[in-house]
């Protein structure tokens, strides 16, 4: 028969094993957590320049719209004057047309740029946020496993316990 010392001491083994383990799953945990969080804050982030870029780029579509009606407006002058036989300065008109096309032109392309820019950060901060979330369910895994471990920790020191309070006075 094996004395209680010997057993206590297998059981200390064993439960020393659980909790060396249970330790290992909450550092790893703990790295999961610390690289979620910086992944989430670094989506944050790109999220924020992206709203930037969305407002250059609604700016610069407010801006072209603006100039296309100015645009529009010139052209109809200039139709009018040639309706009423050529009077008034048509080539002035045509001019300003002109003025308000290369700002359309320019003010489009800038919104173009805008809103590839703010693409491209979408799609970076979505990428973050999915290995945000690996990382999240990897995080999970490790505290359920820690969790597991704890448990199995405490039912050896439980019968540990157990056996010395069955034990004859």
């Amino acid at each position: 028969m094996r004395s209680l010392e010997e057993m206590t001491a297998e059981l200390n083994k064993e439960a020393n094993k659980h909790r060396e383990a249970r330790d290992k799953y909450h550092q790893q945990a703990s790295v999961l957590a610390e690289k979620r969080n910086k992944l989430q804050q670094k989506a944050r982030e790109l999220s924020d320049q992206a709203r930037a870029y969305r407002e250059k780029r609604d700016e610069c579509n407010a801006s072209a719209r603006d100039a296309k009606q100015k645009r529009e407006e010139c052209n109809d002058r200039a139709a009018q004057m040639r309706a009423r036989g050529g009077n008034g300065d048509i080539d002035g008109a045509r001019a300003e047309a002109q003025e308000h096309h290369k700002k359309v032109v320019q003010m489009s392309a800038a919104g173009q740029a805008n809103h590839e820019k703010m693409c491209q950060l979408m799609d970076e901060a979505a990428k973050l946020r999915d290995e945000a979330q690996v990382c999240h369910e990897q995080h999970l895994t490790c505290k359920a496993a820690a969790d597991s471990e704890h448990k199995k920790f405490e039912e050896i020191l439980q019968k540990i316990k157990d056996m010395r309070d069955n034990l004859p006075d």
